[in-house]
């Protein structure tokens, strides 16, 4: 595997762990699948990214530090913008602020508002999700409520941070229960408002949802 070099400093606190390195790669590859026309040097850095199985079983704390600066360039080359660390995350959760999307294996995606987030990076949602292309293109060009009910329901969770500590949170009863509670439970915030969407019912925003304590 190539290794990246010189793309940005990173501190070994700042690395995330191999099972979370090995959901980032198990993303691109599929975002790789899925574009075979993608920029043929991205396509030709992800192809030789070792699997995510490996990563997990085999990396060392060093190993990870180097493969997560050629992990971190791929990642924003395609979405734009750094991977956010979802260990340092846990132990300082202030530096979280505003929107974000957080979806399984722990990835996190960030941007100016719930709607942004999707816009900007459509291609990696539908691969995370496994939502089809076009339906998902249909949502964005429509209501932005709608799209951002559609995610919900297909698996993501919305996040509002502000700044003194408390945090929300939308995301189906199913996702909850399958792993979004664990991964809530790990984040210290100052509060934590939770709301649980039924597909059944019209979804109005942040106000939309069964309130659940963790």
């Amino acid at each position: 595997m190539q290794i990246i070099a010189n793309t940005l400093t990173v501190k070994d606190e700042d690395v995330p762990s191999a099972d979370i390195l090995g959901a980032y790669v198990e993303s691109l590859k599929t975002y790789r699948q899925d574009n075979p026309d993608m920029n043929e040097d991205w396509a030709s850095h992800i192809d030789k990214l070792p699997s995510a199985r490996f990563i997990r079983q085999e990396y060392s704390n060093e190993e990870c530090k180097l493969l997560f600066e050629t992990i971190n360039y791929l990642w924003r080359k395609i979405s734009g913008q750094d991977i956010v660390n979802e260990n340092k995350t846990i132990s300082s959760p202030t530096k979280l602020l505003g929107n974000y999307w957080l979806i399984r294996n722990g990835i996190l995606l960030e941007g100016l508002n719930s709607y942004t987030i999707i816009k900007n990076n459509a291609a990696l949602f539908a691969s995370l999700l496994h939502l089809n292309s076009f339906t998902l293109q249909c949502y964005l060009a429509g209501d932005p409520k709608a799209l951002t009910q559609y995610i919900i329901l297909n698996g993501g969770v919305r996040m509002f941070i502000r700044k003194n500590g408390e945090a929300f949170f939308q995301m189906t009863g199913t996702t909850y229960g399958d792993w979004a509670r664990n991964k809530l439970k790990k984040f210290d915030f100052r509060k934590k408002t939770i709301r649980l969407i039924d597909p059944n019912v019209e979804y109005v925003g942040w106000h939309s949802g069964q309130p659940v304590i963790i």
